[in-house]
């Protein structure tokens, strides 16, 4: 997290936080990514708007959407599927 009155400059490292693939999947902005993707429709208006881990977690859902095959579904019965979850980590491995 940036120092409290730090003001990032150009070229500066956005502050990260370890995350976990069923904490990224389980967001509202991933969801968003992948009904988008699946759904074809471009981003989301206001989507420059966004703070900056939703954005990630809509490209993250958007990418999500066109590795998993479509009858991987997101969730069942409102909770993450095991199935979904499961491709994720495989397909998330090398950048998380």
């Amino acid at each position: 997290m940036a120092k409290r009155g730090y003001r990032l400059r150009d070229g500066d490292q956005i502050p990260t936080r370890p995350a976990t693939i069923l904490e990224i999947i389980s967001a509202p902005h991933f969801a968003l990514g992948v009904a988008d993707a699946r759904a074809g429709r471009p981003y989301r208006d206001g989507y420059q708007t966004w703070h900056t881990n939703a954005q990630w977690n809509y490209e993250r859902g958007r990418q999500w959407a066109r590795l998993v095959p479509a009858s991987v579904v997101l969730k069942r019965n409102g909770k993450i599927a095991r199935e979904a979850a499961e491709w994720a980590r495989r397909q998330f491995k090398d950048i998380l």
